[in-house]
């Protein structure tokens, strides 16, 4: 859960503007006081848990502070941004555990006591992490504010303390943001992963907790998408399949590793399929981060889905991941569990063209509507980029500067329709490709053994899954998160 955690303060970090920054100043003192919660079950060794400092008490001096200066002015009171409230319910989730079963520990040995500092680590590191995300928007929600002054002929002053862009009302909450950055950072001093390096690990003899957790998956995103009409569901649909995919990636380098047999004449094959399934990675991370210019700041991914979603990521975490860093590839083959995986991903990647179906119907459906700052620059990047089609009339104002700045929710403009559904279109064929590419790739692939050849008969199993293609089929790179 402290993993989950920390995770999603990094793609909070990866994913934030100008316009998250109201949502992530209400959210923190929640999510401070959630962090302290659990910090204060956390049992007692004897030892000095944490420095003299107590870096957590002033955490929360800082956050009451914060607290009660949002009915002040800007942002003011309202909903939290929807990533730092599922930080807060898992860590009040992990602190109700703790305070359930942390009374049976016994002893205080050396590995308890690392064990607990590793789960002070990374629930520091979360803040740490998620204050960082906090200053960034608020940087990001005072350059906005400078462009919209001078493109109104408003005289603006620039600060002279912290970034030149950070005016008024943004300045102090800058500040407390960097304090309590600073705060987090002083107890991370020697680094994340000196801090958890004691960390307790449990042996990871369940074989089948990755297949399991992909069938969860499949089906909640089955019953989710279905039932619900939400933007944030499909962000988190499309990233967890982006994330299957590159774990696909990583088994599939760990099983070549593990062959004897590496012959030339099995490279191609590996070659398509890696390329292949890369492609799949890239399509769904590209629709992931178009979905998300949609969620609307009171948008909420249904609880199941999550969970359902953060189960798959821990269960992959046991075969590709020690503590913070992920294995080499010669590590990852030692798993015994890494046939049963490696199979399981490819049914899952074999599956993805149905979810993309599902999701370019959402995509059809009509006034969809997104936040509009983010829908603006998404019109004008995608044609200067050539992925959508110009207006005749020429350069066109997509969205209305006034709903800019009263940050509205508004039409999707043509372009980003253009673009969303061509994206969509595109996790279809490239999940259709990769399915097609694990069907043939056995027929090529050496046999040394039995081993290779229960991998061959479970990989043989897929059946290319037909779309139809268009003449102008066209695809594009993504930054976002992999």
């Amino acid at each position: 859960m402290l993993t989950d955690v920390d995770h999603q303060a990094r793609l909070l970090l990866l994913d934030v503007d100008g316009d998250h920054a109201g949502g992530l100043v209400r959210g923190w003192p929640a999510l401070v006081t959630a962090a302290n919660e659990l910090w204060a079950a956390l049992p007692r060794t004897g030892y000095a848990d944490e420095p003299h400092s107590r870096p957590m008490e002033r955490l929360v001096a800082h956050a009451a502070t914060i607290d009660n200066s949002l009915s002040a002015g800007w942002p003011g009171r309202g909903d939290p941004d929807h990533r730092v409230a599922h930080m807060a319910e898992t860590l009040q989730a992990a602190g109700n555990l703790v305070r359930r079963y942390g009374p049976e520990i016994t002893g205080h040995g050396a590995a308890l006591r690392q064990d607990l500092q590793a789960a002070r680590s990374r629930t520091m590191h979360s803040l740490y992490v998620a204050a960082h995300a906090g200053n960034v928007a608020l940087h990001a929600h005072g350059h906005d504010l400078y462009r919209e002054a001078r493109q109104a002929g408003r005289k603006v002053s620039l600060s002279t303390v912290h970034s030149p862009h950070v005016v008024a009302p943004t300045a102090t909450w800058v500040g407390r943001f960097a304090t309590a950055e600073a705060i987090a950072g002083r107890y991370l001093a020697g680094g994340l992963v000196a801090g958890v390096a004691g960390e307790a690990r449990r042996p990871t003899d369940d074989h089948s907790r990755i297949p399991r957790a992909l069938a969860a998956w499949d089906i909640q995103a089955h019953r989710t998408l279905a039932a619900r009409s939400s933007a944030s569901d499909n962000v988190i649909v499309s990233r967890t399949q982006a994330l299957i995919a590159g774990v696909g990636l990583l088994m599939v380098d760990a099983d070549t590793h593990n062959r004897a047999a590496t012959a030339s004449a099995a490279r191609p094959a590996r070659d398509r399929l890696t390329a292949s399934i890369d492609a799949v990675g890239r399509a769904w991370n590209n629709l992931a981060s178009r979905w998300d210019d949609l969620p609307a700041p009171t948008d909420r991914p249904d609880p199941k889905l999550l969970r359902a979603s953060a189960e798959l990521r821990a269960a992959y975490r046991e075969i590709t991941h020690d503590t913070t860093t992920t294995m080499s590839p010669d590590a990852i083959a030692q798993h015994p569990g890494l046939e049963r995986a490696l199979s399981a991903t490819l049914a899952a990647i074999e599956s993805a063209p149905e979810l993309a179906d599902v999701l370019a119907e959402k995509a059809s459906q009509p006034r969809l509507v997104g936040r509009s700052r983010a829908l603006s620059h998404r019109a004008h990047n995608d044609i200067e980029a050539g992925l959508a089609t110009p207006d005749p009339s020429g350069d066109v104002v997509w969205v209305s500067p006034a709903d800019i700045r009263a940050k509205r929710m508004v039409d999707l403009p043509r372009p980003v329709e253009e673009t969303l559904r061509a994206s969509t279109d595109q996790a279809r064929r490239a999940s259709a490709k990769a399915a097609s590419s694990a069907t043939c790739s056995p027929l090529d692939w050496p046999v040394a053994g039995g081993r290779d050849l229960e991998l061959r008969q479970s990989v043989g199993r897929l059946l290319p899954v037909q779309t139809n293609r268009g003449p102008n089929d066209r695809s594009e790179q993504s930054r976002a998160p992999r």
